[in-house]
């Protein structure tokens, strides 16, 4: 939800209907599919400044990714992130040297494909794709996380976690006409 705003707030940059309704949708499908409870207010403060800077990771890199070679973009990126977060972990005296090769390991995975190659990912699709179609790609990511959750380890999402499903993926089929033509030929491919 907050991609748009923070698109028309810094840029002014006009927003189709369908793409709010998308949005609106995908952010209530969200909601019930992690249930509506409340949380700490600290915690729900944060969840919330990071879908802002994220927002605006998103809008900023629609902008700008186009000018730029997408390996040089990221590797700014990645630094950014790595004295930002340095910083923090300095200021809040909290900065160790893991120990260990699983610890290690994970950092490295983590760091190289789940960071690194996914950023590179994200800023090669968004010389194509506007922030707010983008955003509403990472809407389906809690969608996938409950598939996935299901298939592999059993879990149980219940009738409000798949109505929230359904409402994200309404959200992203009214706002992208195009993604209605993939679901539409998964679920009834055309014939030979």
């Amino acid at each position: 939800m907050l991609t748009p705003i923070t698109a028309y707030v810094l840029f002014r940059d006009h927003i189709p209907a369908g793409a709010w309704v998308g949005v609106v949708l995908a952010t209530v499908g969200l909601a019930m599919l992690f249930g509506i409870a409340a949380g700490s207010t600290a915690g729900d403060l944060l969840v919330l400044g990071g879908a802002a800077a994220y927002a605006l990771q998103i809008v900023l890199l629609e902008r700008y990714a186009p000018h730029y070679d997408p390996v040089a973009f990221t590797l700014v990126e990645m630094v950014a992130a790595c004295l930002g977060f340095t910083a923090i972990a300095l200021a809040r005296g909290e900065l160790s040297v893991p120990h260990g090769w699983t610890v290690w390991g994970a950092l490295l995975v983590t760091g190289i494909f789940a960071s690194a190659f996914a950023f590179l990912v994200q800023t090669w699709a968004q010389r194509e794709l506007s922030a707010t179609r983008t955003a509403l790609v990472f809407a389906a990511e809690p969608v996938f996380a409950g598939l996935f959750g299901y298939l592999l380890a059993g879990d149980r999402l219940g009738t409000l976690g798949w109505t929230g499903c359904a409402f994200i993926l309404c959200g992203i089929v009214i706002s992208e006409p195009a993604a209605a033509r993939v679901f539409r030929s998964a679920v009834r491919p055309e014939p030979v």
